[in-house]
């Protein structure tokens, strides 16, 4: 879920792939905001979810599913070379740009972390770090040793240790991004707080987005598979969490 000035944008993935790839894309934004926090807490909070991308690198083959789709938007993105309506010099520098992704994911080694996993100091705080308040002194000197270098010593390792993920998060914004341009916006109305809709196996939609005034007072839970997707609205209050009731409108792409 990512938020504007205007509205709450909520975002469900239509296959494991897009779930891994929106999931990432959360944990990279996430990391790239606190590595620039000169604060031990905001480091320690870095270090905690630089864990979970690898965990969350663990799951499926990610690099071979990358390359596939690459691979898929760069036959499509060459096909449009011809069309008049189209600027060819954009057009040729983001088919080059796809391409050294492509370089660098056929070049890359091994699973994606696994430099990372291989990192004494990375390696050291597995375990500790998990655990709940694992991360006092007596538990992790080492740790608390790296939280008292200065804060230049501790964002310079924050960027050496992304580095090895650079290329991947490069891939996954590029891929998200294509698929959210895909479709637009449009207005729908739903039937007592719920939508319903089939899904065309020709479009081969990978994500929904509902965008939601910013003063809702309901939120979506999505269900469904590639063929057939259901909404149904939600409203929360300090007791409990009731079904939304009512006929309303809101604004629904399906990329």
């Amino acid at each position: 879920m990512s938020e504007s000035g205007e509205s709450i944008l909520y975002e469900h993935p239509l296959s494991e792939q897009v779930r891994t790839y929106l999931r990432l894309e959360r944990l990279f934004s996430i990391q790239l905001h606190l590595r620039e926090q000169d604060s031990k807490i905001c480091h320690v909070t870095a270090l905690r979810n630089l864990w979970e991308i690898l965990d969350c690198l663990d799951r499926g083959d990610i690099k071979g599913e990358l390359i596939k789709e690459l691979e898929a938007q760069r036959i499509h993105f060459q096909q449009l070379k011809e069309s008049p309506y189209i600027d060819s010099l954009k057009l040729q520098r983001f088919l080059e740009q796809l391409e050294q992704l492509l370089i660098w994911l056929g070049s890359y080694q091994g699973k994606f972390g696994f430099n990372l996993r291989t990192d004494r100091f990375i390696e050291m705080l597995k375990n500790r770090i998990r655990m709940p308040g694992g991360t006092c002194s007596f538990d992790l000197p080492e740790l608390h040793l790296f939280l008292n270098k200065p804060f230049d010593y501790r964002q310079n390792k924050f960027i050496e240790w992304f580095a090895h993920l650079e290329g991947l998060a490069q891939c996954i914004k590029i891929l998200l991004r294509l698929f959210r341009e895909n479709s637009e916006f449009e207005t729908v109305n739903c039937h007592q707080g719920v939508y319903q809709s089939h899904l065309s196996d020709k479009h081969n939609p990978q994500l929904i987005r509902i965008r939601l005034p910013i003063d809702a007072k309901y939120y979506p839970e999505v269900s469904g598979s590639k063929h057939y997707f259901s909404i149904r609205f939600m409203e929360p209050n300090e007791a409990e969490v009731k079904p939304v009731t009512s006929d309303f409108s809101f604004e629904l792409a399906i990329c």
